[in-house]
């Protein structure tokens, strides 16, 4: 009989169990519980605050994880599985705005009984539950006497509510960025101005910093100062300013270049001058922006320039590696998008660049894709063949933020047909052919993906043993 591993029972109950006359769940007050902390307010004028969240794990030594996740009904939250995070709110909402957080316990690397661990004569009993009140996440084995539930069903959710200010932070917006000369002589130096402002001198005093990635500047916060070149190391120097009003979200960074006497360090990395996006924020109705990024590198060695985006939230770009192209919003409320500039030497790949896009409140929250199938037909390929069809499919219920697109791939051989096909309900279908180029197992994957949400389904393919071993 399989083992039983019960939680929450009480004496009676577990003997109901054993007589196999009732299931157990565990009790409420079993539960991991999580709160927020009273949010601090936030003021008018900005538009972000910390999150705290308070844990108590009423079982610390079951063997289980408890992982807690934040939600909110508008705006964003910087990283929803922290303890400790920053909530920003959407830029078109004010109000009062609901803040969620749910603690739920994972298993861990205790050991349990599953139906992947029981023995062959187990498992001929085990089947999926139907009992009434059961949830999904529950996994009941069913034997003559016992049920299980596996993993431990277990989650408490709790709410509270902050203030979203009317008047939310505007940002700081550096106008311009120079060095002059561009070109400095032998024992010279060069002047760099910042222009820069703070629209509503909001939540704090506007600062400016420059950086430059070699030599010294005199005053790293003055408008106006004095550089002066490494003598160690000439060819292009970047120099960065970053106007900040105290909330990171809203930062302005704009580069430039300036070339120093003397031979460079070997490879002269990229160089990121501009990224922006604009319309930004995005207002009501849209949920588009248009992204630029404007990227040089000095030596053009040892490959061409190349960019490369990315979100740190929901949303998707028509084309990653372009110098312009279009964001697509795949969520309400701030989400940061990234540039990495490279010329092919690892050691030289830029930083990320990264700027806040103010998605509207009225955005609809991006639905991953579902992958139901990829299928060999047939999974062995007969002697004196070499092919076989390959079907997949799969589907995104809400056709966004970019319509679904189906990719397979596999360590070698080849596809052929692999046209993506479209079904009624926004199913994407694939009829393909996989050609092998050597005898034995491979296997083949498919990738869905909608620009935002990647999901990947594999299965395996026999090639014969008669086709020639490359």
């Amino acid at each position: 009989m399989p083992v039983v591993r019960t939680t929450g029972c009480g004496p009676f109950l577990c003997a109901m169990l054993l007589l196999g006359l009732v299931g157990c769940r565990p009790a409420p007050s079993q539960c991991p519980q999580a709160k927020l902390a009273d949010p601090e307010e936030i003021p008018s004028g900005s538009s972000e605050t910390k999150l705290f969240v308070e844990l108590h794990n009423p079982s610390p030594d079951n063997g289980l994880e408890v992982t807690t996740e934040i939600t909110a009904e508008s705006g964003t939250v910087e990283d929803p599985f922290a303890r400790e995070t920053t909530y920003s709110c959407a830029h078109d909402v004010s109000g009062p705005v609901q803040l969620c957080v749910k603690a739920t316990y994972s298993e861990g690397e205790s050991e349990s009984v599953s139906e992947g661990n029981l023995t062959q004569a187990d498992s001929s009993f085990t089947a999926q539950s139907e009992e009434p009140g059961v949830g999904a996440s529950s996994q009941y084995l069913r034997a003559p006497t016992v049920y299980l539930i596996e993993p431990l069903d277990c989650s408490e959710k709790q709410c509270t509510t902050i203030e979203c200010p009317e008047q939310k932070n505007v940002c700081p917006v550096v106008s311009s960025l120079t060095v002059e000369p561009a070109v400095v002589l032998d024992g010279g130096t060069a002047t760099i101005n910042v222009d820069a402002e703070d629209p509503d001198d909001n939540p704090q005093a506007l600062v400016t910093t420059l950086t430059a990635s070699h030599g010294s500047i005199a005053d790293p916060h003055a408008r106006q100062t004095t550089y002066t070149c490494d003598p160690m190391v000439g060819g292009v120097i970047e120099i960065c300013v970053v106007a900040s009003d105290g909330e990171s979200s809203c930062d302005a960074e704009v580069c430039t270049t300036v070339r120093c006497p003397g031979e460079p360090l070997g490879n002269t990395c990229p160089i990121v001058e501009d990224f922006t996006a604009d319309p930004n924020p995005i207002a009501p109705g849209n949920d588009t922006t248009t992204v630029r990024v404007d990227a040089i590198d000095p030596d053009d060695f040892p490959d061409p320039l190349q960019t490369t985006l990315s979100s740190k939230g929901e949303g998707a770009f028509e084309d990653r590696s372009a110098s312009e192209t279009t964001f697509r919003c795949g969520g309400p409320g701030p989400v940061e998008i990234c540039v990495v500039a490279s010329d092919g030497d690892p050691a030289c790949d830029t930083e990320p660049r990264c700027i806040t896009v103010q998605c509207p409140s009225d955005v609809r929250l991006n639905l991953c894709p579902q992958l139901f199938v990829i299928n060999g037909v047939p999974r062995e390929i007969p002697l004196g063949e070499t092919s076989t069809r390959i079907e997949t499919r799969g589907q995104d219920t809400d056709g966004l933020p970019l319509p679904l697109v189906l990719t397979l791939n596999s360590l070698w051989g080849s596809f052929e047909n692999t046209v993506n096909i479209q079904e009624p309900n926004n199913v994407i279908a694939q009829n393909a052919t996989y050609v092998c180029s050597q005898p034995g197992e491979v296997e083949i994957c498919v990738d869905a993906t909608d620009g935002a949400c990647v999901k990947t389904l594999c299965d395996v393919v026999v090639c014969p043993a008669d086709i020639p071993t490359p």
